[in-house]
């Protein structure tokens, strides 16, 4: 499966990643969380070098823009944890340039599409329903809302659960 992610400046991912750190010492989980990111796409069984080519002409010509995350939330399906991004035109422009630049590719999930999707950064997923409020709890007195900024675009490969980078497109300053 290939996904396309929007990648974050180094404040907004290092405070991603220790409340990674936190959710995954409470869980007792050993896996390895993916880096932080925002999913925009996923595809499968899609060659990287072709989605690279229908995305590289708008995204390298993208700016960086501002990301707010103002809370956390909860995906009950999957027994996710993220941090809320709050959905700004910048973010709904690139999501819909990627939607449209990607549509003759198969295989995306109809979650990611621009009428479903839900901006987010996972923290912790799969978490048993037992666990769910002590987590909940725990990421609680973790969070506080904080600001980033959207710095690249990358089309990873994702087998057993790690993500091997194919392509990076930085956004402009």
């Amino acid at each position: 499966m290939q996904v396309i992610v929007l990648r974050l400046d180094y404040h907004a991912s290092n405070i991603l990643e220790q409340l990674q750190q936190q959710a995954q010492s409470a869980s007792l989980k050993q896996e390895a969380a993916l880096p932080p990111h925002i999913t925009l796409q996923t595809f499968n069984q899609t060659n990287p070098i072709d989605l690279k080519k229908a995305v590289e002409q708008w995204a390298g010509q993208t700016k960086q823009f501002s990301l707010s995350f103002a809370s956390l939330g909860f995906f009950k399906q999957q027994g996710c944890f993220y941090a809320s991004t709050i959905y700004t035109k910048p973010l709904a422009q690139l999501h819909e340039a990627l939607n449209l630049s990607t549509r003759e590719f198969t295989g995306q999930k109809n979650y990611y599409m621009p009428e479903h999707w839900v901006p987010h950064s996972t923290i912790i997923n799969n978490i048993a329903p037992p666990f769910w409020g002590p987590m909940f709890a725990r990421l609680s007195m973790e969070f506080e809302p904080f600001e980033g900024k959207a710095a690249a675009i990358e089309c990873w490969s994702l087998v057993h659960g790690k993500a091997q980078t194919e392509w990076s497109i930085f956004l402009s300053k």
